[in-house]
């Protein structure tokens, strides 16, 4: 399992400690202090961080691809996202 808190973290790593970023701050569209590599960098960040947690997150999903329902939206929706995975493969 992750928290927002540790996806907001995983952000400040990549793009730097001296953004302002939140639970709930935009990390596509207006608004955003991640660009296009920066996002990917965090995907793959989460992606060897589910292997460490025994899984494989899916960050290239339809669901994830999709602007309205997108797993982008804040590091709260992607800490969502990827526990909701998680918990799919543990069951």
């Amino acid at each position: 399992m992750i928290s927002s808190a540790d996806i907001v973290d995983i952000i400040k790593s990549i793009v730097g400690d001296d953004i302002d970023v939140t639970s709930h701050s935009p990390m596509v569209g207006g608004g955003s202090q991640v660009d296009s590599m920066g996002l990917v960098q965090i995907c793959l960040a989460l992606e060897e961080r589910s292997q460490v947690d025994g899984f494989a997150f899916d960050w290239t999903s339809e669901k994830a691809m999709s602007s309205l329902n997108s797993i982008f939206k804040t590091p709260e929706t992607l800490a969502n996202e990827y526990n909701r995975q998680f918990m799919k493969f543990k069951k």
